[in-house]
C-alpha cells in the first residue's frame, strides 16, 4: 500500500476502480455482476450501502454476511456501509471516505431508476446531486439502465442466505472442483413476473467461462470525455459474458463522414481497441415529429402550467417554462439522439452512450426526463461520462 503511494497518477497506469451503489449486494445482484465485469478482479470494486436514519449497530453483521455472499461467488469486492440522515449525505460520505490511499474509486456507478417520474423533488435533487458530488471528486459517472430493474429485495430468502453463508467453505471446495461452478441466488418462490425478469437479468450478467451473451455492444462516443466511454465497453468485451459480442462504435459524422470514420479507425488502432464497425451518424438534422411529440407527452404532465398543477403542492418536482425555452436546442439534440438510438441500437445486447451532464439552471426533474429519453424503449444501456482526464494512451 505504501509503495503504491510513490507511483504518480498517469494515463499508463489508469484502471477503473468502481464504487457501485447497490445496498446489500444480494438485493441488486445484476448491478454487482455488471460492475464486476468491468473490474474483473484486477481493479477495486466497492459495493456501497446507504441506510437513512438507521444505526450502525448492525454494520458488522451486514458486512460479514455480504462478504460471505461475495466470496461464495468469487467476486473480489468490498462492502462499505454508511448510516446517514439523508441519501445525499450518505453518498457524499461514501465518495469521500471509500478506499484507502491510491486504492480509491474513480468511477461512481448507480442504477437508473425507472420510477423517477413519481419521485419527490427532494429525492430527485439527491439523485442528481450524487452525480455532481462524484464530478467534484474527479470521479467518472456510470448509470446503468435495464427495463427490468435491479431490486429483488422482496424475494431474497435471507434465512437461506445466512444458512448457506455458514457453509461457505463447502461451496469453495465445490468451486475448486469445477471452474464453472455457479452459486445460485437465495430466493423465495417468485410469482411477480417483473421480479422474475430481474432475476433472469442477474443470471445473464453473472460471469462464467461457459456463459456468453450473444449480440452486439454499441458505443455512442459523442463527446471527448477522456476516453472512458470507449475504455469501459472495450474492457467488457474482453471477458465473459460479453466477450462474444461484436463491438460497434457510432461517432459524429461532422462535415465529412468518410474522413470522420477514417480518423476514428486510425485512433482505435493506436488505442489497440478492436472494433467490428465504425458508423458515422448525423446529429445535425432536427428530430422528427414522432419523437418530438413523444418527449412533449413525457414532460407534458411535469410542466408547471401542465394538467397536473398539484404536483408542486404534493412535493413532486415540476419543469419550469423558462428552462424549457432555455434548453430548447439542447433538448432537440437529445431527442435526435433518441431517434438514432432507436433506429440503430434497439436490438443491441448493450448500448453505451456518452452521458449529458446536468446544467446549472436545469431542474433535477428536467434532467431526469432527458436521461429517460436516452434509455426508454432501449435494451440495457450504460450512460457514461468521464472527467476529461485521459484514460487511454497511444503508448505502451
Amino acid at each position: 500500500m505504501h509503495r503504491l503511494q510513490r507511483i504518480e497518477d498517469h494515463v499508463k497506469n489508469y484502471r477503473p476502480q468502481v464504487l457501485v451503489l447497490t445496498g446489500l449486494p444480494c438485493v441488486r445482484p445484476a448491478l454487482v455482476y455488471f460492475a464486476n465485469s468491468i473490474t474483473h478482479g484486477t481493479g477495486l470494486l466497492i459495493c456501497g450501502h446507504v441506510l437513512v436514519g438507521e444505526s450502525v449497530k448492525q454494520r458488522s453483521v451486514m458486512a460479514s454476511e455480504s462478504y460471505k455472499w461475495l466470496r461464495r461467488r468469487k467476486l473480489r469486492a468490498f462492502y462499505d456501509y454508511v448510516a446517514a440522515n439523508s441519501t445525499a449525505e450518505g453518498i457524499r460520505a461514501l465518495i469521500q471516505t471509500s478506499g484507502l490511499g491510491k486504492l480509491k474509486p474513480n468511477i461512481l456507478m448507480m442504477g437508473f431508476h425507472r420510477s423517477w417520474y413519481n419521485w419527490s423533488e427532494v429525492a430527485m435533487e439527491e439523485y442528481t446531486s450524487a452525480l455532481n458530488e462524484a464530478l467534484d471528486a474527479k470521479m467518472g459517472i456510470a448509470l446503468l439502465y435495464a427495463k427490468e430493474g435491479f431490486d429483488i429485495t422482496t424475494v431474497v430468502n435471507f434465512e437461506k442466505l445466512v444458512e448457506d453463508n455458514t457453509h461457505e467453505g463447502n461451496d469453495q471446495l465445490k468451486s475448486a472442483a469445477s471452474a464453472d461452478h455457479v452459486v445460485p441466488l437465495e430466493l423465495k418462490p417468485i410469482e411477480d413476473p417483473e421480479v422474475q425478469a430481474r432475476v433472469r437479468l442477474a443470471e445473464l450478467f453473472e460471469t462464467g467461462k461457459k456463459k456468453h451473451i450473444v449480440g452486439e455492444i454499441h458505443v455512442w462516443w459523442l463527446y471527448d470525455d477522456g476516453g472512458l466511454t470507449l475504455l469501459i465497453p472495450h474492457l467488457l468485451n474482453r471477458q465473459s459474458p460479453w466477450d462474444k459480442c461484436k463491438l460497434k462504435i457510432f461517432i459524429l459524422a461532422g462535415q465529412d463522414p468518410v474522413a470522420a470514420k477514417k480518423e476514428m479507425l486510425s485512433l482505435l488502432e493506436k488505442f489497440r481497441i478492436k472494433a467490428d464497425e465504425v458508423i458515422p451518424v448525423d446529429m445535425e438534422q432536427p428530430p422528427g415529429r414522432e419523437q418530438t411529440q413523444w418527449f412533449d407527452r413525457l414532460i407534458g404532465g411535469l410542466r408547471e402550467d401542465g394538467p397536473t398543477r398539484n404536483r408542486k403542492v404534493s412535493g413532486l418536482g415540476v419543469i419550469r417554462e423558462s428552462e424549457v425555452r432555455e434548453f430548447g436546442e439542447r433538448t432537440s439534440k437529445q431527442i435526435r439522439l433518441r431517434e438514432l438510438l432507436l433506429e440503430h441500437s434497439s436490438k443491441s445486447a448493450l448500448t453505451v452512450v456518452t452521458m449529458p451532464l446536468p446544467k446549472t439552471n436545469q431542474s433535477a426533474i428536467f434532467y431526469m426526463a432527458s436521461l429517460h429519453a436516452l434509455t426508454s424503449d432501449m435494451p440495457a444501456t450504460l450512460l457514461i461520462r468521464g472527467t476529461q482526464e485521459n484514460v487511454l494512451t497511444y503508448y505502451c
